[in-house]
């Protein structure tokens, strides 16, 4: 069943490190979250995100869309500041481009290793091959614009 997320939910999320700036460019406040990495961001990064598709990260606004359990609990497993951490850890840039940072194949392992958490099952630690990244409008610093698309449909996952 899909809620709203209430306050108490937004406030619980928002404590998490890091979650008060954008986890792609660093602006407060952001209103937007990615569920796939658990992360929090701007609305003009979530056009970045919406852009590179569903299957690398799924947006939901944190205020005006519905949100699932098992929504919920992925950005409660998660942090902007965590986020930022595995990539360091794993040699990715946190400042390059959206499209860039989030086909390396340490964003997947992170994608991987949050969706387990949140079912339970042991964290998979091999990172997968590396795929490139299709050239995207996108890839400029800072991650593009939001008159370059990205807000259209998509969010039926």
């Amino acid at each position: 069943m899909a809620v709203s997320m209430t306050p108490a939910m937004q406030a619980e999320i928002r404590i998490l490190p890091g979650n008060d700036k954008c986890v792609d460019c660093g602006s407060n406040h952001p209103q937007w979250a990615s569920v796939t990495y658990g992360a929090l961001m701007c609305l003009e990064c979530s056009g970045a995100h919406r852009g590179m598709g569903v299957h690398i990260s799924f947006v939901r606004s944190v205020t005006m869309d519905s949100w699932s359990d098992k929504q919920l609990k992925m950005m409660t497993h998660s942090s902007n500041d965590e986020l930022v951490a595995f990539w360091k850890k794993h040699n990715v840039d946190p400042r390059m481009p959206h499209n860039a940072k989030y086909h390396e194949p340490a964003s997947q392992l992170y994608a991987d290793r949050l969706k387990a958490k949140e079912e339970g099952r042991p964290l998979p630690t091999k990172l997968p091959a590396r795929q490139a990244a299709p050239t995207s409008a996108y890839d400029a610093p800072g991650g593009g614009s939001m008159s370059a698309g990205g807000f259209g449909g998509g969010d039926s996952k």
